[in-house]
Order: C-alpha cells, then sequence, then structure tokens
C-alpha cells in the first residue's frame, strides 16, 4: 500500500535544486575516491619500484582525506536541504491551520508540525542521501571491481541484489506500521493538550488520576505500536549489515577458490570496506522512505488545503490592488451594511440593509446559529452564494488586508495572540501610526495600560496576560473598533466586560458612527432603541429585507461631531 498520489511541495525547487546538486557532487568525489582507492591499493602491492610505491601511497593518503572531507560535506549539506524543505512545509501547515474555518485541534496540529515533519526531515536528510551519494559509490565500486577482476564484482553484486530484493519486500509492511504508529501518536498529543488545557475543571473535579491512568493508557498503545514497526526497522538495518557481511565473506572465498591475485583481493576488500557504510545506510533509507510516505499521506491534503487558500488570495490580491483603496464607491453607499442570501445550519436568514450609526440585535432560539451567522458578517466563515456588502465593497471577494479595515469583530471566545498591548489594538491595520491612547479610553484600559510598568508595550503572553478576562474582552473590543471601521460585529461580548461593562456599551451604543451587529446572552440589558434582526423569521428570496437606522441620539451626535 503507498501514499495517494497528492500535490505536495517539490524538493527539487529553487536554490534546493543548487543544494541537491551539490549533494549529488559529494556522491560522485566519494566514488571517484573510492575507485582511487582500491586501484592504488592493488598497484601499492603489485609495485616493483620505489616510485610506483611512493605515488601509490600519495593517491591512497589523498583518497582518504577526500572521503573525510567529503563525508564532512554530505551531512551539512543533507541537513541544509531538509531544513529549508521542512521549513517552507511547517509554514504551509501553520498558515492552513490560521486560514481553514475547521481546522484539526491543537495536539493534532503541534503533532503534525513535530513527528510528521520529523519524518519529512529524516527522509530528505538521511534518506536521500544515501541515494544520490551511496548508490553512486556503490556502482563505482561494482564497476573498479570489474576492472581487478569480474568474478570479484559478481561476488559483491550478489549480496547487493539480495538486498535489493529484501527491502522491497519489507516496505509495505514498514509503510503500514508507520501509519499505524503515527495514528496512535496524533490520538496521544490531541489528549495530552486537551487535557493540559482542561487542567483547572480536572483538579476541581478531582480526577488527576483518571486521567492520568487514561494518557498513560495512550501512551502504552503508541509505545506498542513503536516496538511493532521496531521489529520491520530492525530487519531492514539487519539485512543491510548481513548484506556488507556477506560481500566480504565472498571476496574473500572468491579469492581463496578462484586463485585471483593477492593484490586484487586486497584491494576488493578495501572496495567492500569502504561500501559497506553506505550499504548499511540503505535499511534506513526504507525505513525513512515509509515513514515520510506515512507522513505525506497526512500532510498532502491540509497542505494543498492551504495552497487553494493563498491562491484565492493572490486573486483577490490581485483584483483589488494597492491602487484600489477601501473607500466607498458611491457617496450613498458609504457606510452601508448589505447582507444577503444567507443560509445558516440549512436555514435561510432574512436580508438585511443597515445605514451608518444603527444598532442591530441577531437574535434566534439557537445560540450557535446567532454565532455562525455573525462569523459570515464578519468575514470570517463563508456560505457559498452569501454576500456581505460593506461601503460598497463585497466581504467575500476581497483579500484579508482589505476586509479587515472594513470589519471590526470580537467574540467571547476570541484568545489574545503573544505580542505587545499595542500590536494588540493595532492587529487590523498593523501600519496605522494612529496612536491607540483614544480607543483605549473608549472601552476604558487607559488607567489599567497607565499602571503597567511597560505601559503600551507590555507584552501579553498565554492568552492574554497579565490584564483579567474582562480586561481581555475589552481590549477585543478596542481591536474592533480601532480606526472606526464600517462595521463592527460582536458576539456575547457585552455581558463579559467586567464592572462598568454596561456604561461601556451605552457610550459606544450613542457615539459610534458605524453599524454595530450584536448577539448577546442578555439582549434585554443592551441599549434601546436596537434593530432586531429575527435569524428564524425566513423569508423567502427577495422578500422584505431588516432595515435598520441609526437612533436619535446617534444621528444628533454624528451631527455634531461633524459641525
Amino acid at each position: 500500500m503507498t501514499a495517494p498520489r497528492t500535490d505536495f511541495p517539490p524538493l527539487w525547487h529553487g536554490r534546493r535544486r543548487r543544494q541537491l546538486l551539490g549533494l549529488v557532487a559529494t556522491g560522485v568525489g566519494q566514488a571517484v575516491c573510492a575507485v582511487a582507492t582500491a586501484l592504488a591499493l592493488s598497484a601499492l602491492l603489485a609495485a616493483g619500484s620505489r616510485d610506483g610505491q611512493v605515488a601509490s601511497t600519495v593517491v591512497l593518503g589523498a583518497a582518504a582525506v577526500g572521503v573525510g572531507v567529503l563525508r564532512a560535506q554530505e551531512r551539512v549539506r543533507a541537513e541544509r536541504v531538509s531544513q529549508d524543505y521542512v521549513r517552507q512545509l511547517r509554514r504551509g501547515l501553520l498558515g492552513t491551520a490560521l486560514t481553514t474555518e475547521q481546522g484539526p485541534g491543537l495536539g493534532i496540529t503541534v503533532a503534525r508540525t513535530t513527528n510528521d515533519l520529523s519524518a519529512v526531515r529524516n527522509w530528505v536528510a538521511l534518506g536521500i542521501t544515501p541515494l544520490v551519494v551511496g548508490v553512486p559509490t556503490i556502482v563505482a565500486a561494482t564497476v573498479a571491481l570489474a576492472v581487478l577482476d569480474p568474478l570479484l564484482a559478481a561476488a559483491v553484486a550478489g549480496p547487493m541484489l539480495l538486498l535489493a530484493g529484501v527491502l522491497t519486500a519489507l516496505a509495505r509492511p514498514a509503510f503500514r506500521r508507520s501509519r499505524e504508529l503515527r495514528r496512535r501518536r496524533g490520538r496521544l498529543a490531541t489528549a495530552v493538550s486537551e487535557t493540559v488545557t482542561a487542567a483547572r475543571t480536572v483538579r476541581a473535579g478531582g480526577g488527576e488520576r483518571r486521567e492520568l491512568r487514561n494518557l498513560d493508557r495512550l501512551s502504552g498503545v503508541v509505545a506498542e505500536a513503536a516496538v511493532h514497526r521496531s521489529r520491520v526497522a530492525g530487519a531492514l538495518r539487519g539485512a543491510s549489515a548481513l548484506a556488507s557481511a556477506l560481500a566480504l565473506a565472498a571476496v574473500a572465498v572468491v579469492g581463496a577458490w578462484f586463485e585471483v591475485s593477492a593484490p586484487a583481493v586486497a584491494g576488493a576488500l578495501t572496495i567492500v570496506g569502504l561500501v559497506a557504510g553506505p550499504v548499511t545506510d540503505l535499511g534506513r533509507v526504507v525505513e525513512y522512505r515509509q515513514a515520510f510516505l506515512a507522513a505525506r499521506r497526512i500532510l498532502a491534503p491540509v497542505l494543498a488545503a492551504g495552497a487553494a487558500h493563498r491562491a484565492e488570495e493572490r486573486r483577490r490580491r490581485q483584483r483589488h490592488g494597492r491602487a484600489h483603496q477601501v473607500t466607498a464607491r458611491t457617496r450613498s453607499q458609504e457606510g452601508v451594511v448589505h447582507a444577503g442570501d444567507l443560509a445558516v445550519r440549512s436555514m435561510p436568514v432574512r436580508e438585511l440593509v443597515a445605514v451608518p450609526g444603527a444598532r442591530v440585535l441577531a437574535r434566534s432560539a439557537d445560540p450557535a446559529r446567532e454565532s455562525e451567522t455573525l462569523a459570515v458578517l464578519a468575514g470570517v466563515t463563508r456560505v457559498p452564494g452569501a454576500w456581505v456588502r460593506v461601503s460598497g465593497h463585497p466581504l467575500e471577494d476581497l483579500p484579508g488586508a482589505r476586509r479587515r479595515l472594513l470589519v471590526g469583530a470580537a467574540t467571547s471566545t476570541d484568545v489574545l495572540e503573544r505580542g505587545t498591548l499595542a500590536r494588540a489594538v493595532r492587529y487590523r491595520d498593523p501600519e496605522s501610526t494612529l496612536a491607540i491612547a483614544e480607543v483605549l479610553e473608549r472601552v476604558g484600559l487607559s488607567d489599567r495600560v497607565a499602571e503597567l510598568t511597560d505601559g503600551e508595550r507590555t507584552r501579553l503572553r498565554r492568552g492574554g496576560e497579565p490584564l483579567t478576562a474582562a480586561e481581555r474582552t475589552r481590549l477585543l473590543l478596542a481591536r474592533a473598533t480601532f480606526g472606526d471601521p464600517p462595521l463592527v460585529v460582536l458576539d456575547r461580548v457585552d455581558t463579559r466586560l467586567g464592572p462598568g461593562g454596561h456604561e461601556l456599551i451605552e457610550r459606544l451604543w450613542r457615539t459610534y458612527p458605524g453599524v454595530i451587529v450584536v448577539a448577546s446572552d442578555d439582549p434585554d440589558g443592551l441599549p434601546s432603541p436596537l434593530t432586531e434582526w429575527d435569524l428564524d423569521d425566513a423569508a423567502p428570496t427577495g422578500g422584505r429585507a431588516v432595515m435598520a437606522r441609526p437612533p436619535r441620539v446617534v444621528r444628533e451626535t454624528a451631527g455634531a461631531s461633524a459641525s
């Protein structure tokens, strides 16, 4: 069984081509050194003059130094190629995890970026290298043996052919067992990740011993699978060692039985000694190859999904390049939010039209339906056929860099990324030079930030420390409203702002110039008036849309600001 054919980043690409050619050159160089060593040793033993002995000795010394230098270069070049390739794959995996809507869990992602990429690295550094270096050496050694005596070449070729047959037979079992081991490691990684994430709950419920027993059981399953795979790996390496020993014995037997000259036998034994290392490496090649195929079977679909997303983003950037500024196409569309053809959880949602200053409450009997609708509205999730226009621009067709300038979003489940506090606020618009003091004042964080030793440059870690949970939610609200985007989407944020949160929301309702669409666990506690967007009130295609206009206080505030 082999891995299915899927798109996978090519190894022979870009600067890796030069590195691979250098790797091949080291293999050819070692092959030349092996041939030179064998011929020089044979000539040394058969030399009849002092000059011939000196020349052969010099060649032997130069070949020995050459082998040492080339082996060192081989290791460095192989590592450089493998790390460059793994770096590309790691970037693709993490990019997919950040851009797909329903990606794998944390444990699976960690397993892929460690175990699976380690398998790729081993194949490139320790699998491909013996092929491009060892095979030329073995072929050159066989040719040199044929020059010394064809019988000696046959004596070495026989064990090599036997080894090739054994490696081919063991390849399929190695793949199956590598695949099973990777699957069990993934389950263990997921369990560890979820258990550590829920550590506080586990302690509160007194379940430490139960969780440890479960993890220990999964660890035992992984250990069993690893031992099971090691039997095949041991057979592969044992076959390689056996082939080297048989080749050595065959040369000695042929030399004794067929009266081959002593210099030729000595040269042949030297050659067998030189190729013993590459031959032993061939057993590991099959092991690394099958582990790589098992990893590729898992990684390829993930990388393909990420590549498709990046291609779509490039298409959007080409369509909406730098010359295309995110402003209203016409004055009448500026700040207007228009969404239609929404179908969430197989149920249609009434069309929404909201003008600047409108306050909209998305309401449904199913809270998950509210959250999913707001995710579509914010451009985080895509629904086939659905469209959202903000200031006349289609969110579903804009690249992320353009979309984030039009929409600010905050949800109660958001986690702050690692970085400075100022970076967290400007995250939607990282190139902005606007001061963040005003938006921090808007969400009531000015005094708290001033208390921090590093102020705005305080580094946030572990999801937002040293801020409290309520302060993190306020910071997310500051990010969503930074730069006053035309549309702000808030999913259950209003009840998690801590003391003074209700007053904060009332102030935001009165002063924010754009459209705010909100879902809440306490909708009755939101400031009024609100336009209710009933997500369960399905309307036929072309039916009446929900029209949201700003309350009077917002219009008066906007007019006062304009004057």
